[in-house]
C-alpha cells in the first residue's frame, strides 16, 4: 500500500521518500509498532539499562539547581520511543522526592499508546502533545535521544559536471533514482566549501528538518537547556572526502543495509547528525552552546557507576550493560551529547562536561 502512495506522489526528493517511509500515519515504519531492543531492529541507550536515564536525571537535577530551583520546572522530550527513557528519569526523580511534570511530543497514536502504558505508574505527571507548536512556554529542559538521526534527509551525489540531488521515482512497484537539480538553496549552502573536494560519485546527506524544531523551541523555552543525544559528526568529519558513501543506513532485525529501497516502511532509515548544524541553529535562535561531549565521558562525569549501585543489584549483566553505554567499543564514543542553554552563564560548569568538552570541534 505504501508503494502505491509513493507512486502517486513520485517523482519526489529522497527526503520526502524517507519521510513517508518512516512517518506515514498508517504505513510508515514508526506506525507499525515497537522495533527496539533485542528482538527488534536496533537498540538505543535507554533499552540497554535504566542507569542511562537515571544518570541523565542527575544532569537534569544539576541544571535545576543552577537555574535557581524554579517553582515550575518542565521536562519535554521528543522522539520518546516506547517511553523507557522518560520512565527511568521519572523513577529516579521520584526516589529523590521530586515530582516534575513531563511532556512528550508524539504525533503517532500507536507510540503514544505504548508510552501511556509504560508511564502509567507516573499518572497525571505525564502529558502529551502532537506537535512542537503545542508545547507551552516553559522553564526546564528539552531532551532527546536519537531524535535527529531519524529526520528525513536530502540525498546528494557529485557528478562529473556538478552536484545533483537524488529524486525517487516509482513505477509499477519498482523504485528508481533520478539525479536532478538541487531542490533548495540551503542544501548547497550547507555543503560548501566541502563539495569542492569531493570525488565524482561521492554521496552524502543534508538534513533541513533540524531547523523547524529549533525555531519552535526558541519560542517556547524561557530559561533552561536543550540536551540532545545522538550519533553523528562535526561537519568537517561528516563531509570529509573519504566518507564517499555518506552515512545513510537502513536497519532491520539488527542487520544493517545501505539500500534504503528494500521493503519501504518495514526498515528504519537513519543518517548521522551534523552536530555543527545544531550548534549553528542554537546560535541563530538565541541559545548558548555550553558543551559537546561523547556519551562515555558524559555519563562517567555524572558518576554513572555510583548511580548503578544506587538503582541495581550490580550483577554481571548490570556491569556489562554499563560497559556498553560507556566504553568506546559500545556506545560510549559513537554517541555524543550537545548541551545548549538559555538563561545560564557562558562559564557554567556541568558535571556531564567535567571530563571533556569538545565544543571546539563544531567551529
Amino acid at each position: 500500500m505504501l508503494l502505491e502512495i509513493l507512486e502517486a506522489e513520485a517523482p519526489m526528493t529522497f527526503a520526502r521518500y524517507m519521510e513517508l517511509c518512516l512517518y506515514h500515519e498508517r504505513y510508515g515504519y514508526y506506525a507499525r509498532g515497537p522495533r527496539l531492543g533485542r528482538e527488534g531492529d536496533y537498540f538505543t541507550s535507554p533499552t540497554v539499562h535504566r542507569v542511562f536515564g537515571a544518570t541523565l536525571a542527575r544532569q537534569l537535577l544539576e541544571l535545576y539547581e543552577l537555574l535557581g530551583r524554579p517553582q515550575e520546572f518542565l521536562l519535554v522530550e521528543a522522539g520518546a520511543g516506547e517511553g523507557w527513557l522518560a520512565r527511568d528519569i521519572l523513577d529516579y526523580l521520584q526516589k529523590k522526592g521530586l515530582e516534575w511534570p513531563y511532556l512528550i511530543v508524539e504525533p503517532l497514536p500507536n507510540l503514544r499508546a505504548l508510552q501511556e502504558e509504560v508511564l502509567r505508574p507516573h499518572g497525571s505527571k505525564v502529558r502529551w502533545v502532537r506537535d512542537f507548536t503545542e508545547i507551552p512556554p516553559f522553564t526546564g529542559v528539552f531532551l532527546s535521544n536519537e531524535l535527529f538521526d531519524s529526520l528525513p534527509v536530502h540525498l546528494l551525489e557529485k557528478t562529473s559536471e556538478d552536484l545533483r540531488e537524488v529524486y525517487v521515482e516509482v513505477s509499477q512497484g519498482k523504485i528508481r533514482e533520478k539525479l536532478l537539480e538541487i531542490s533548495r538553496p540551503e542544501i548547497l549552502q550547507r555543503v560548501l566549501p566541502y563539495a569542492l573536494h569531493w570525488p565524482e560519485g561521492y554521496r552524502t546527506e543534508v538534513c533541513l528538518a533540524y531547523e523547524p524544531i529549533y525555531k519552535e523551541l526558541s519560542k517556547k523555552l524561557i530559561r533552561g537547556a536543550l540536551l540532545n543525544l545522538d550519533y553523528g559528526f562535526p561537519r568537517a568529519d561528516y563531509y570529509h572526502p573519504e566518507r564517499h558513501r555518506g552515512t545513510l543506513l537502513a536497519y532491520s532485525r539488527h542487520r544493517v543495509s545501505e539500500n534504503p529501497y528494500l521493503r519501504p516502511g518495514h526498515q528504519d532509515l537513519t543518517a548521522h547528525v551534523d552536530f555543527t548544524a545544531l550548534r549553528e541553529l542554537g546560535e541563530k535562535y538565541g541559545f548558548l552552546n555550553l558543551g559537546f561531549v561523547q556519551q562515555g565521558p558524559f555519563l562517567v562525569g555524572l558518576a554513572v557507576e555510583e548511580v548503578l549501585l544506587e538503582i541495581s543489584e550490580n550483577t554481571f549483566r548490570d556491569r556489562e550493560a554499563l560497559k556498553l553505554l560507556v566504553l568506546p567499543e559500545g556506545l560510549g564514543h559513537s554517541h555524543w551529547v550537545l548541551i545548549q542553554a538559555r538563561g545560564l552563564h557562558p562559564e557554567t560548569e556541568l558535571s556531564g562536561l567535567r571530563l571533556a568538552n569538545r565544543l571546539n570541534l563544531l567551529y
